[in-house]
């Protein structure tokens, strides 16, 4: 069973490491780690036992919040000092991930159904700088109030949440699932020209496909394919966090690559008899809509798969280069 003592030492190493930049964390907490550990020992071995939780919280609370400590350990800045800096980075991302990135995702799929012109992007850069130069103002008022008030240094390390256990056990058992599910719907696009009642339900005695699927059926095969992949990789080889992101990339762009072929008409289905004439220009006109948005949500997805990827894979290397003594 963990102590008390080095389960609530963990936990706050935990919360440092939230702050600190992934090429230096590892070294980072290991200092911290050393540090602590090493007061811990010296004082249960003054007091000849073990501290109670009480006396590490106390311990804890003395060296600062997480935030701060992290602060400590990154580049110093002039205008906002280290307690704050972490803090505004992630306030940062959060206006970029929430303001920014949703404005250029809107402003690329005008640009690409020609309701705008390439000039517009100037626009976005003004955003950009106010949005930034407003959170940047406000910090820099804050880092001029002393950090050390009673209410920033009264915290209790005991509430800080609890260590996060690698998932490589519920990867696993999510790709075990993530098959089983694939291998289903392989089956189900497999079996879909015998039997389109499976997609379109009764509507197929009154409708039928368009040729525009023939030449994308092929492709949506694929990804049917491409997903049991996917899964049999990760069950396999659950270590390799870089894998699902970088994967999804290839499926996406496939899938743009579908969508595009489908944009280029508004045939989807065909009336199978008369009275599947009403029945046909309704499921077009609705699959004419949703495949116009469409592209918006493969470009977001493209964005945030390839972030993904990039930050696995820079993690990943920085694990596998040897840190010398």
């Amino acid at each position: 069973m963990t102590r008390p003592s080095t389960d609530l030492i963990d936990r706050y190493l935990q919360a440092i490491g939230f702050w600190l930049p992934s090429s230096s964390k590892r070294d980072i907490l290991a200092e911290i780690s050393e540090d602590l550990r090493s007061q811990l020992e010296d004082r249960e071995s003054k007091l000849g036992r073990a501290l109670t939780e009480s006396e590490v919280a106390d311990m804890l609370k003395q060296r600062g919040r997480p935030v701060f400590v992290a602060g400590q350990f990154l580049p110093q800045r002039g205008l906002i000092g280290p307690a704050l800096f972490p803090i505004y980075v992630l306030v940062l991302k959060i206006a970029a991930l929430c303001y920014v990135v949703p404005w250029l995702v809107v402003w690329l799929g005008m640009l690409l159904f020609h309701r705008v012109g390439p000039g517009s992007i100037g626009t976005l850069w003004t955003v950009v700088f106010t949005q930034f130069g407003i959170i940047t103002l406000v910090f820099a008022m804050i880092d001029r109030v002393s950090v050390q008030s009673p209410y920033l240094s009264d915290w209790d390390p005991r509430k800080l949440p609890k260590v996060k256990i690698e998932a490589t056990t519920k990867r696993r058992c999510g790709a075990i699932g993530g098959i089983v599910f694939g291998i289903f719907g392989l089956l189900w696009v497999l079996a879909v020209p015998q039997f389109p009642f499976l997609i379109i339900g009764p509507a197929a005695f009154l409708v039928k496909a368009a040729p525009v699927w023939q030449s994308v059926y092929w492709a949506i095969i694929v990804l049917a394919i491409a997903s049991i992949f996917e899964q049999v990789v990760i069950l396999l080889r659950p270590q390799l966090t870089w894998f699902p992101p970088t994967f999804k990339l290839a499926t996406i762009l496939l899938t743009a690559w579908i969508v595009n072929v489908l944009r280029h008409t508004q045939i989807y289905v065909l009336p199978a008899s008369p009275q599947g004439v009403d029945v046909a220009s309704a499921v077009n006109l609705a699959l004419t809509i949703a495949i116009a948005v469409l592209p918006v949500g493969l470009v977001i997805a493209l964005a945030i798969n390839a972030w993904q990827a990039f930050r696995e894979i820079r993690k990943s290397m920085q694990h596998a280069t040897p840190h010398l003594a």
